[in-house]
Formats: C-alpha cells, sequence, structure tokens
C-alpha cells in the first residue's frame, strides 16, 4: 500500500512540473513573439517616415508648384505689349538696334510660352530677354538723363523764359504768394493730368517692365521647379554673369532663392554668385533723384552724359567721390 501512495505521488509531481514547464515554455514564446511584432512595427515607422520626408534639396519634385505658376505666367506673357521704338530718345543706329534686338526677344518669348516650349527653352529665352532689355534701358536711361539736363539748361538760359530757373525742392514765387496759391491745387492737378504723357518716360518705362518680368520669370524656375530645373536656371543666371559683371537685380534674384533652397549645392552656388553680382558699377555712384551722378576720382563721365552740373545743383566742391563736405567752422 505505502508503495502504491509513492507512485501516485511521483505521478502527481510529475504532471505538475510538465505542467509548470509548459507554462513557462508558452511565456517565453509569447514574450519572443512580442519582441518580433515590436521590431517589425518600428521598422514599418521608420520606412514610412523616410518615404514621407521630402528629399533634400527636392521639394518640388512633383513639378506641381512650379505648373501653378506657369499657368499663371502664361497668361501675363499674352498680355504683354510689344516694346516700342526707341526713337524718342535714341538716334544713334547701334542703340536702336539695341532696341530691336530686345524687342524680338520678347516676342519669341511670348511665342515660347503660348506653345509651350520645354522649360529649358523657356529659361534661356527669358535670360536671353532679361540682357537684352537690360542693356536697352541702360542706353534708354542715360539718354532721358541726357534730354533732362539739357531741359533744364534751355529753361535756365537767359531770355528762355525771362525767369531763372528753380532748384528741385524750391519755389520761386514769394511765401507770401505760397498760401493764395493753394486754392489752385484741384487745376493744377487736372491739368497735369491732362497733359499728355512724355514719350520718352513711356519707353522707359516699357523696357524696364519687360527686363523685370523676365527675371521673374526665370526666378520661378529657380524657386519652384524641381532641383534639374533649378539647377538648370542658375546655369542661365551663371551665363548673364560672364556678360555683364554688375547687375543688383540678378543679385537680388539669386539671395532670395538661396534663402529658399535646400540642396547643400545649389545653395553654396547660389551664395556664391550673389555677391558679385550685387555689386554696382563701379564707374557711377548713387545719388538722390535730381542730383548728377558723383564719379570716382579721376574718371570722367560716360560718352553722352552731360558734364555740366545742372542750375541749382549744390557745388561738389574738391572733395569728390563720396568723401562727405567740409564741416563749416
Amino acid at each position: 500500500m505505502s508503495q502504491g501512495n509513492t507512485s501516485v505521488s511521483w505521478i502527481r509531481k510529475a504532471s505538475v512540473l510538465l505542467l509548470a514547464a509548459s507554462f513557462c515554455g508558452g511565456g517565453v514564446v509569447a514574450c519572443s513573439k512580442k519582441k518580433q511584432e515590436d521590431s517589425k512595427a518600428e521598422a514599418e515607422k521608420a520606412k514610412a517616415d523616410k518615404d514621407n520626408k521630402a528629399p533634400t534639396g527636392d521639394r518640388y519634385k512633383d513639378g506641381q508648384r512650379l505648373a501653378a505658376a506657369m499657368k499663371d505666367w502664361q497668361k501675363r506673357w499674352a498680355d504683354t505689349a510689344d516694346l516700342p521704338s526707341c526713337e524718342p530718345l535714341l538716334k544713334d543706329a547701334a542703340d536702336l538696334e539695341l532696341c530691336k534686338t530686345a524687342a524680338a526677344s520678347l516676342t519669341a518669348m511670348k511665342a515660347a510660352v503660348a506653345k509651350p516650349e520645354p522649360e529649358a527653352a523657356q529659361i534661356h529665352l527669358a535670360a536671353e530677354l532679361a540682357y537684352a532689355t537690360e542693356a536697352a534701358s541702360e542706353k534708354l536711361r542715360n539718354a532721358s538723363m541726357e534730354k533732362l539736363q539739357q531741359e533744364r539748361k534751355t529753361a535756365a538760359a537767359p531770355g528762355a523764359s525771362g525767369k531763372p530757373f528753380a532748384a528741385p525742392g524750391t519755389s520761386a514765387a514769394p511765401k507770401a504768394r505760397a498760401a493764395g496759391s493753394a486754392s489752385k491745387l484741384g487745376d493744377k492737378l487736372k491739368d497735369l493730368q491732362a497733359t499728355p504723357a512724355d514719350p520718352g518716360m513711356q519707353v522707359m518705362q516699357a523696357y524696364s517692365r519687360a527686363n523685370r518680368a523676365s527675371l521673374r520669370y526665370v526666378s520661378q524656375f529657380l524657386q519652384f521647379g524641381p532641383l534639374p530645373t533649378r539647377q538648370a536656371a542658375f546655369n542661365e543666371l551663371e551665363g548673364l554673369s560672364k556678360r555683364k559683371e554688375a547687375w543688383p537685380a540678378v543679385g537680388r534674384t539669386l539671395r532670395e532663392a538661396a534663402m529658399a533652397e535646400n540642396d547643400p549645392d545649389l545653395q553654396a552656388k547660389l551664395k556664391a554668385l550673389a555677391p558679385k553680382m550685387s555689386r554696382r558699377d563701379r564707374g557711377v555712384m548713387p545719388t538722390a533723384p535730381g542730383m548728377m551722378p558723383k564719379f570716382p576720382p579721376g574718371s570722367a563721365p560716360p560718352a553722352g552724359m552731360p558734364r555740366d552740373l545742372p542750375p541749382g545743383h549744390p557745388p561738389t566742391g574738391d572733395h569728390g567721390g563720396d568723401a562727405p563736405p567740409a564741416r563749416e567752422e
């Protein structure tokens, strides 16, 4: 009897051990399976984050942002009027040829956008239009300045009108009459509105508008195109920098693109070229409107620009350049 009880007891203990072992084994399998599932979930999440993240330097890979801009610009170019003749300001045959080149460039640009031509062709035509209109605009600005100075000389000449020419910002009439003339301000404004626009000024504005539009068009490709398109636009502007060293408007275009660019290589190129194009021509120093430009010591105004100061212009003294005038004691 004792032996039978011992056998039963041993069988019970063995059963308990087997049951415990089965529970432990199941727990190990369950833990191992959970770890595998967690690892798989983390890998899938990392892959999804990588896929959703835009690749560096390729913000507009799908081309949708550029396509939207092109749709708007297609209408803008269609509404742009052809460039007028420069004859109201320019007389030299070589200068007039610059205007004809600019006008032909605008015609080609409008046709390419309307077709439309491939992106590379449009970028190149826009760059050529920018260069042509800039060259013509420089001639027009110089001619306009020369015309203005000549008109001031004529107005100040003895016997021209019987009255001396008043300097900008001053009035030839006595102060006592200033209050009485206020009532006639409305009539004067009406007269100004009725006065026909200066043909020369209209020509200058037309070429300036075309110049700004062409650079803005290139900037659309430079900022909103896929990386290959942005690189192609930069290459065109880099080509312009070899034909014209100082061009502040192009420098601004490059700086704006560099601020938004996230491709390291292209951003470095933009930042390197922008300062070079932003430099102004060393031959002319900017001045306030209505004043004669200043030139570096030892240099003379370019051909066609008047050398004499306009009537009423303050003397420049001997300090020249950008040096400040001598302090009054």
